[in-house]
Parts: structure tokens; C-alpha cells; sequence
């Protein structure tokens, strides 16, 4: 069975994965261990920079159209590439990869055609050889990121921002906090707090801080299968990815997961393999993850000129 204190922290962080904001008393409760436990659980993790709880923001807020994920071919040192791709506005994911190709990386990008002179600037980034290109034809599962929620009409104003801004910083900043940096009471600042993510164009997480581990924090898969896409979907989720994409290239479904040990990740693939209806799987484990932001910094300037609405 395990360790079943290790297994109590688990189910804690996993939970704050879902909804950074969540009471620790519910969580106390659902677990049945006591809150200052949680509370403990989770100051430890912040303390030792596993984890950081902010806010990632819907790609629809900031304008973001496109979405695509490149297998990064270098030539001659990787470090300047490396720096290259984090360094890009429209990197969301970058990872160093065991593999054919040492990078991977994930763009999002505006309307065309953004996309093609993104991928035509990363071409001549001194050390890239090669690109091989994925196109993200809907993003079914984001553990760390609203999906796209078709209100691209959605407008914030300068408060919003600023209730935002805070919860990059600390997700789990009190609304009188929020009020202060917004010039709001703590009612204002709960009653904005709540429209955004009402609406889906935020969502505070538990983000992992995955660039100093040791382990495999995850592995990513590409998959192509016979089944229909709605079958597809249903048996991948049942295997809990923590990001699962409709894919059009090389692969059908572009997946990664995260588990506590290479024995879970194992498992996972040979549970693919197994399928009769997965004609193919092709994984390579993300060594170090370099990046990881869903809307931080201030892109939230792309999009959200206007009144936010009463």
C-alpha cells in the first residue's frame, strides 16, 4: 500500500493541482486529517520550491489562437538554443528531452500568421537544425491552465489586473490583499475574483517547480490510434494525463503524464501499448522542464482593452 503519510501529501498537493484556492479545511476534512497538517504539507512544499501557487490564464483572454508543439533538433552546443526558447514570449512549455531530439517545446500564438513567422525565427535561432511540427487541433486536458472558453469578447479593466497580477505573485493572497492592490474592498475584490473564474479566464494552481528535480517529473507521448476521437479521449483521460491534445501531424493525440515513480510511468505506457486499438506510441521523458507559465508576466496585454461588465 505504501506509505500511507506519503500518500496524505499526495492527495493534498494533488488537490491544490486542481484548485489553488482550495479551503484546507475541506481538504482536512475529505482526507479526514487534520487541517494544520495540510497547512503544513503545503508550507513545506512552497518553502522548498516544489511547488508555487499562482494563477494561469485562458489562452482566449490573451488573444492566443494557435497552439503547437516542436521536437527541436540542435546542432553544435544546446545551451544557446535552450536560452533561445525560453527567452521566446510565445513559449509556454520548454523541456530539455532524452530522446532524437533534445528540446521540446510549446508555442501559442495569435492569429495567422503568427504561427509561420514564429516557426520560421526559431529556424534561424543559431544551433537549431530541424523542427518537426505539431499543430494542436483542440486542448482536451491542461491540469495547469483554463482551456480555451470561446469568450473572446470577455473584458477585464485595470482592477481586474490588478487582482490578477496579485495572484500571479500569490495564489492564495487573501481578498483583502487583493483588495489593497487593486483599490477594492475585500467584497469588490472577491465578487471580481469570482466573475473570472466563473467565466474560465483563470484559474489559480499548485504549479510544480519541475527545474531542479532529480526524477523524471514526466514523460510526453505521442499516440496514433484506430479508435474515433470521442473513444479516444474517453480512454485516454481514464489513464489521468496531466495534458492531452487533439493533434494533426505525425501523431493523433499529443499527451504527457506525471506520476511519483517510473514504475506509475511505466505502467502507463505498457497500458497503451496493450490497447489494440493504439496503432503506435512514441514517448520520451522530460529530463529537466525549463518553462512553464499559462499567461504570466504581462502578456495579459494582448487582449482586455474596454469596462469590465458589472
Amino acid at each position: 500500500m505504501g506509505d500511507p503519510a506519503l500518500q496524505v501529501r499526495r492527495e493534498v498537493l494533488r488537490a491544490l493541482q486542481e484548485d489553488g484556492r482550495a479551503s484546507y479545511s475541506r481538504i482536512a476534512a475529505d482526507l479526514g486529517v487534520p487541517r494544520r497538517l495540510v497547512t503544513q504539507i503545503v508550507q513545506q512544499a512552497v518553502e522548498s520550491n516544489e511547488l508555487r501557487l499562482t494563477v494561469s490564464i485562458s489562452p482566449d483572454l490573451l488573444g492566443l489562437e494557435r497552439f503547437a508543439y516542436l521536437q527541436v533538433a540542435v546542432e553544435g552546443p544546446v545551451e544557446p538554443v535552450r536560452r533561445a526558447l525560453i527567452d521566446l514570449p510565445e513559449s509556454s512549455f520548454v523541456a530539455d528531452v532524452a530522446g532524437v531530439f533534445p528540446i521540446d517545446v510549446e508555442v501559442r500564438v495569435g492569429a495567422d500568421p503568427h504561427l509561420g513567422e514564429l516557426l520560421a525565427a526559431i529556424q534561424q535561432i543559431p544551433g537549431v537544425r530541424s523542427l518537426r511540427t505539431h499543430l494542436y487541433e483542440s486542448i482536451e486536458v491542461n491540469r495547469y491552465s483554463p482551456l480555451r472558453t470561446g469568450h473572446t469578447d470577455f473584458k477585464v479593466d485595470e482592477q481586474d489586473r490588478a487582482v490578477i497580477a496579485h495572484l500571479q505573485r500569490d495564489g492564495r493572497a487573501s481578498y483583502r490583499e487583493l483588495g489593497e492592490a487593486a483599490g477594492l474592498s475585500a467584497g469588490g475584490a472577491r465578487l471580481r475574483f469570482e466573475r473570472l473564474k466563473r467565466a474560465g479566464v483563470v484559474k489559480v494552481v499548485a504549479m510544480p517547480v519541475r527545474d531542479h528535480q532529480r526524477e523524471t517529473p514526466s514523460i510526453g507521448m505521442g499516440i496514433r490510434t484506430r479508435l474515433a476521437t470521442p473513444e479516444a479521449l474517453e480512454l485516454l483521460r481514464g489513464l489521468e494525463p496531466e495534458f492531452l491534445a487533439v493533434a494533426i501531424g505525425s501523431y493523433n493525440f499529443l499527451a504527457t503524464f506525471s506520476r511519483e515513480s517510473a514504475e506509475e510511468l511505466i505502467a502507463v505506457t505498457d497500458r497503451l501499448r496493450a490497447e489494440p486499438a493504439i496503432t503506435a506510441v512514441e514517448s520520451w521523458a522530460n529530463l529537466r522542464v525549463l518553462k512553464e507559465q499559462y499567461g504570466e508576466g504581462d502578456r495579459l496585454t494582448v487582449r482586455g482593452a474596454g469596462a469590465s461588465p458589472a
